[in-house]
């Protein structure tokens, strides 16, 4: 993971000599950071800096990377095997980009590219600065405009009014002209829409600012057919038993669902083993020492002891050295003063940690309890996170970011904060599983038909409701968000399962085993017991950040 940041000058303007931001720059890359300087003309010039946090290859590559054809900022993880593993990805992705000979090649190139990812690259014979974030929108990347320059960073905070870069295309601003091409992320090579830089800046802000109810998308023909008559299957077992674990096994008794779950199973082992595997394999206190073996923990997990997460952990034991212990962090807060941090997720992480220590025997698991208390939260949340979350301002966004921040610093006590430089994170479990309260209610509405378009909608707009913003609450401590569940393998898969192999919202099967049904069968398919039956618990509630007085959607006063 790397921190970026290009800004396009048309005059002696610069947000640059605002320490507060390069320093979130130099948070997420705390391994080198160094910048530089292009004169395109007498009135533009163009200024890149970049941090690094070294992840891949030998030793860690400097940015912004530059030679005679090209400048590029890159941030992001690629997790192709057919690369060699000497060769840093960063390395990589410029020798192809600059060895394009024209803008539609380079942006071939971008969308051939696999894993999470936000890059600017500027080809000098065109004078286009071409920037994207990766297809399913995992990494930060924020567009600022202060009339006399264009700012696009990973970070910037409420003093820069901004948009996030949509995932939807790949964008090609010219320089000159301050115009910008949408190439969208199929096969096509052909430019999708011009716009000026304010008209496609307001587009984007009016599209961004939608409530939920008003985002409208364009649906694929449905193929509802069940052809396995795997809908009547799984409704007669639900409905012949009582007993949920009987109810799994005879439902993994079915040879489609048998085989869905062997799938699932190891195009997410695989995920997670990518993920694991490429780094250097040292914590942050050993990443500056040469020729010693680590021994200390440098995979930590989001760990609330639900479904996602607990399956990633039991996976993880597969691929992390045995000599290394794994961290899993677990972040309760107090809002009142008579409360305990015995809040729900610290329950149920206590007891999914018991569950992993009796069947990875071999492992040495840490539970890392962070405890936050109102003030300490009220305090950060005014200073650091409120500028990490922007340009998102909801009171929901501000909590969840607020959760993971905290979590993601793997606790506040010197002695006892994680050394980790990954972290594992469950995310787009919900969304591609059906995890969540609205696709039982869609299915109530409109049966299948509902639950998929419920299940499309919420993938569509995953890249900007909470992966940017999660991104850049993360990486704010110098550590590497992973996200297994997104691997574009797995999702590819997914995307294209009938909803009822995803999820199975019946009114026989509860919250706790309808409620991504195929997920809790992998869980039970790996040897987990306990976890199968946990009813999904949002974050903000599962912690006790949220205030349940309050409306999610509201702006929180940080912002205002």
């Amino acid at each position: 993971m790397c921190g970026i940041l290009c800004e396009i000058r048309h005059s002696s303007h610069t947000i640059i000599k605002d320490e507060q931001i390069l320093q979130r720059i130099k948070n997420r890359g705390p391994d080198c950071f160094n910048e530089t300087q292009l004169l395109i003309d007498e009135a533009t010039s163009i200024y890149f800096c970049g941090s690094v946090l070294w992840m891949q290859g030998l030793k860690p590559t400097p940015q912004p990377v530059d030679n005679e054809r090209g400048t590029m900022l890159y941030n992001g993880d690629m997790f192709d095997r057919t690369w060699s593993s000497n060769l840093s990805d960063t390395e990589f992705i410029m020798e192809k980009l600059s060895n394009s000979k024209s803008t539609e090649q380079i942006v071939s190139e971008i969308k051939k590219l696999k894993g999470p990812f936000s890059i600017v690259y500027y080809d000098k014979a065109s004078h286009h600065l071409i920037f994207s974030r990766d297809r399913i929108g995992r990494n930060s990347l924020l567009f600022h405009n202060s009339g006399s320059s264009f700012v696009i960073s990973n970070v910037l905070g409420r003093k820069y009014p901004c948009i996030e870069v949509p995932a939807t295309c790949i964008y090609s601003l010219n320089i000159i002209a301050n115009k910008i091409n949408l190439y969208p992320w199929d096969n096509s090579t052909e430019i999708y829409n011009t716009y000026s830089v304010e008209d496609w800046l307001q587009n984007v802000q009016d599209q961004q600012n939608l409530p939920d109810n008003e985002f409208v998308i364009k649906f694929d023909t449905l193929d509802l057919n069940d052809e396995e008559n795997l809908i009547e299957e799984i409704e007669n077992i639900s409905k012949n038993s009582n007993n949920k674990l009987l109810i799994m096994k005879n439902l993994l008794a079915n040879t489609v669902i048998l085989n869905t779950v062997a799938k699932i199973t190891e195009l997410l082992e695989k995920s997670v083993r990518v993920r694991l595997e490429t780094q250097p394999n040292k914590c942050k206190n050993c990443i500056k020492k040469e020729n010693i073996i680590c021994c200390h923990c440098t995979t930590g997990i989001l760990f609330s002891g639900g479904l996602d997460c607990t399956i990633l952990a039991i996976l993880a034991d597969k691929y992390v050295p045995k000599n290394q212990p794994i961290d899993l962090i677990n972040v309760a807060f107090k809002i009142k003063d008579n409360s305990s941090y015995d809040v729900p997720d610290r329950i149920t992480g206590r007891q999914s940690f018991e569950e992993l220590k009796l069947l990875c025997k071999s492992r040495q698991w840490v539970f890392r309890e962070v405890n936050i208390p109102r003030d300490k939260l009220e305090h950060y949340q005014s200073l650091v996170i409120g500028d990490l979350v922007y340009p998102r301002h909801t009171i929901l966004d501000e909590s969840l970011g607020s959760a993971l921040w905290f979590a993601a610093g793997g606790g506040f006590v010197d002695s006892d904060v994680s050394p980790c430089r990954i972290l594992l994170l469950g995310s787009g479990a919900d969304e591609l599983f059906g995890g969540y309260t609205r696709h039982r209610n869609a299915f109530k509405r409109n049966s299948w038909i509902g639950l998929s378009k419920e299940l499309m909608l919420d993938w569509k707009r995953i890249s900007f409701r909470n992966l940017a913003r999660d991104n850049r609450v993360i990486c704010d401590h110098s550590r590497q968000p992973r996200m297994p569940y997104l691997d574009e393998d797995l999702v590819n898969y997914v995307i294209k399962l009938k909803p009822w192999l995803k999820c199975f919202p019946s009114t026989h099967l509860e919250n706790g085993i309808g409620d991504k049904l195929i997920l809790r069968l992998v869980a039970l398919y790996n040897g987990l017991n306990q976890v199968v039956f946990l009813p999904k618990r949002a974050l903000q509630f599962g912690s006790r950040i949220a205030n349940n007085k309050q409306k999610g959607s509201d702006v929180s006063s940080t912002f205002i």
